[in-house]
This record gives C-alpha cells, structure tokens and sequence, in this order.
C-alpha cells in the first residue's frame, strides 16, 4: 500500500448509505477505505453481502463499537479522514459519534465528517427536531474539536420525501398533502447522489471546517405534485393541510400526548422545509461538474410507476 493514499473510515458502513458513501469513496483514486464493523455484525447475510461487495473492491474490516472507546482508538489508528454514517437512537448517534471523535483526537485525524445529511439545522432551534437535536450536539462537538470538520447537508432524501414515513404523497389517493402554501422551495437529494458529494467532501482542502451544502433538486411542493402526474401519468392532486403556523401547533399539542416521537417526528421534518428554516443556501454543486444530480423527475421516470406507492 502506498503511504501517500488518503486513509478514510467509514462508521456505519453496514447500513445503505454507508454503503454507497464507502463505493463512491472506492471510485476515488488514492483512497484506501476501511470499514468500521461491531464485531458479528457479518452474521447478518445481508450486511456480510454488502460488505464482502466491499472487500471485493479492496475496502478493509476493522472491528470496532461506538460503546468501547479503546477499541475505537485502535480503529482510528493512521486514519485521515473519518466519515460517519450512523443512524439510530440518542445512544447511537450522540455517544457513540461523541466516543469515536473522542478516539479521531487521540490519533490525530485530519477531518471528521459527521452522520448530518439533512435540512440545513443549525438554523433550528432545540427541540425543534427531536432527531436533528442529536445531530446539533455533535456537529457542535465537533466543531470544537480542533479537528476539520465537514457537515454534509442535502436537504431532503429524494426517496424519503415521497416515502411513507414523511406522510405527504399518498399514490393510492393521488394526492400530495403539505402544510403551507406550498410554494416554499424544498431541497432533495438522492442517496446516490449524496454518497457521491460525500465523498468529494472527505477528500477536497475546501470543504474543510464547512457546512458542505448540495442538492439533486430544488422544486416546490406544488411542483413535485406537477412532477409526480406527469411521470406517473396520473392526476396528483395537490392538497394544503393548513398553515406553516397551524402545523407548528400541531406538533406542539402532538408532543404533549404521543407515545412514540414517530409521531411527530414527520411532522418536524416538513415544518423545517416548508417555515424555510432548514432552507440551503450556498449549494455547492457547481464545485464537482462531473457530479450531475439525479433530479426527481429523472428519478421518477428511473423507477417504475408502482415504485413509490
């Protein structure tokens, strides 16, 4: 191995965008990849698939858990970059990212890119998302950390925005439901997409101690409806559930009697789009030519009709 390659680390590389982050990183010339795994994690068949497609392509296992700290120190050792791609609950994202850049300072990594990936939420406020909370306590670590730091936000993922979990497009009814007026731009981006600027921004001097700003797409929620009918061929109708204000009372009356905070959760997400919170405002697309977005109509017409029902 040459000792000029670039040694990155990937947590969370069992999980899809792991996954695809640690291929787009293999597409780099002088990157050498290693793949931050718990210990039985391959006796998942699905998980050892993925990570053996990885080994394939010469990325290398190195055992380690975000609850042991010495074990994560040894992980880290001669590592230059590390790129994190946890996801989970508080224990998950909080302190185990808390422990492995804990164990990136001992070892003197160069960059730490935390598990971020969303709407631009250090324009939020606490309590304004309870999972993008967890995501403030560490970038905010990290930036004060002594280390490069690289939040990597792309607003929406494209597959999550039409998905059920965000509760908008119902391709049954044919409709598409949203707070607001709709015509608040909202940013998307395809985890392939992602994965791909991801590792542009793990491996690029100007991405450093930044707030890493990309999108596949930028589109009201109107016009997802208009971009909906024409590829599915089908009337989308597109319905307006109430103001951005009502909403936000809503998820506040929500919070006092939910059992889960899936309840809410949702809810938040769209609130930080549709208020222009979570809004990108310095898109870094331009930077990487040869990164040409999927946007959502490209995206759509990509998958079959019934795909995102």
């Amino acid at each position: 191995m040459g000792t000029s390659n670039t040694q990155v680390l990937v947590a969370g590389a069992t999980g899809m965008l792991g996954q695809k982050i640690s291929h787009a990183l293999l597409d780099k010339p002088g990157v050498e990849v290693r793949l931050l795994v718990r210990a039985g994690a391959t006796e998942d068949p699905k998980k050892r698939q993925g990570l053996l497609s990885l080994q394939e392509r010469g990325a290398r296992i190195v055992e380690g858990d975000l609850g042991a700290l010495s074990s994560l120190v040894e992980a880290t050792r001669g590592v230059d970059v590390i790129v994190s791609a946890v996801n989970g609950d508080e224990n998950t994202v909080v302190n185990g990212q808390l422990q492995l850049l804990e164990a990136a300072k001992r070892n003197g990594v160069r960059r730490f890119i935390p598990s971020d990936y969303s709407v631009d939420f250090f324009k939020l406020k606490p309590g304004d998302n309870a999972f993008l909370d967890y995501r403030i306590r560490v970038a905010e670590a990290v930036q004060k950390s002594g280390l490069e730091h690289t939040s990597v936000l792309n607003g929406a993922f494209t597959e999550v925005l039409l998905a059920p979990f965000f509760g908008a497009y119902d391709s049954q009814a044919g409709r598409l439901s949203f707070w607001g007026d709709g015509e608040t731009e909202v940013d998307m981006s395809t985890t392939d997409d992602t994965a791909r600027y991801t590792a542009e921004a793990a491996l690029d001097p100007r991405a450093a101690n930044t707030h890493f700003e990309v999108a596949g797409d930028v589109l009201t929620l109107r016009g997802v409806a208009r971009v909906l009918e024409e590829a599915t061929g089908r009337k989308v109708e597109a319905v307006s559930k109430g103001s951005v204000e009502e909403l936000g009372r809503w998820i506040s009356e929500k919070r006092t009697t939910a059992t889960s905070v899936f309840e809410y959760v949702p809810a938040q997400y769209q609130w930080a789009m549709v208020s222009g919170k979570g809004k990108l405002r310095n898109l870094v697309n331009n930077r990487y030519p040869h990164i040409q977005p999927v946007t959502l109509r490209q995206f759509l017409h990509k998958h079959s009709r019934g795909a995102m029902g």
